[in-house]
């Protein structure tokens, strides 16, 4: 059986604590052992790959015990909800100017 560990660029990104893009450069000056397999950049690694990058986000926690992943999900959707707000106070702003005019 070979020792060989190769993970999907994502997952060794979050293995590391790097970004994707850093990982990128690397890849393309030769800084990192890499192969390309279906299309998709692995990434040699001595740590045991125990799962995928989704079930290491969902098992993370933060502070208040909730997965990383459902935070995520929760700032997602206030993002959202700030974009609305944005968009609606934009729009009274233009029309109260419309109506000085």
């Amino acid at each position: 059986m070979s020792t060989e560990n190769w993970v999907p660029l994502l997952d060794y990104a979050v293995l590391k604590g790097v970004s994707t893009s850093t990982l990128r450069r690397y890849i393309k000056a030769k800084k990192v052992e890499y192969k390309i397999e279906n299309g998709r950049y692995l990434l040699r690694s001595d740590a045991p790959r125990t799962g995928s990058t989704q079930d290491f986000w969902n098992a993370s926690s933060t502070q208040d015990g909730i997965s990383v992943f459902q935070r995520v999900r929760e700032l997602e959707q206030e993002i959202s909800e700030l974009k609305m707000l944005v968009a609606i106070y934009e729009e009274k702003l233009a029309q109260s100017h419309g109506q000085r005019s």
